[in-house]
């Protein structure tokens, strides 16, 4: 015997509903309407006399809800793609790989604008012999600047490693 009772919109517990229903109410008006267009349908085909179902037909409550899941709602939050067809799959692929060019076509972080304005600071320290770490606590005590050795090190091997391909094409 289940703990919990099984809903018949597959949204079992009431906060599942309740969050559903607040997510209709964030989306486009379009939207609304296709959905509410898709659960009035759903409660008139159920009632139609030729069809002969088994099951009872839903209430208009319960298939709002069944017309929000096949909208897209269990595709929110990472929990899956049990309702999701393949359009809307590929709507979110569309949407993550947006944000991925996004990410890629943006201008450096603060931290990073911070070091590569300092850039000939660090190759002094470097070549004086100091290492990462100690230039890293040079920054966080005498700049006020709080940077890893490790994003030092990350930074050094991007700029230095194509500084030294600048000179070799130079030199040949």
């Amino acid at each position: 015997m289940p703990k919990r009772a099984t809903h018949p919109s597959g949204l079992h517990t009431a906060k599942e509903r309740a969050r559903a229903l607040r997510w209709l109410a964030g989306l486009a008006e379009s939207d609304r309407e296709r959905i509410l267009t898709d659960a009035f349908a759903a409660c008139a085909a159920a009632a139609s006399p030729g069809e002969a179902s088994l099951s009872a037909p839903p209430t208009p409550y319960v298939a709002l809800l069944g017309a929000i899941r096949h909208f897209g709602f269990d595709t929110i939050r990472r929990r899956g793609f049990r309702a999701a067809r393949s359009e809307q799959f590929a709507d979110f692929q569309r949407v993550r790989e947006s944000r991925a060019r996004n990410l890629r076509e943006e201008r450096p972080s603060p931290l990073r604008d911070k070091l590569l304005h300092r850039w000939a600071l660090v190759r002094e320290l470097h070549v004086q012999g100091l290492g990462f770490r100690l230039i890293a606590r040079y920054f966080s005590k005498q700049l006020r600047i709080q940077v890893s050795p490790s994003y030092l090190r990350k930074i050094w091997s991007e700029l230095e490693s194509a500084q030294g391909r600048m000179e070799l094409r130079t030199r040949i």
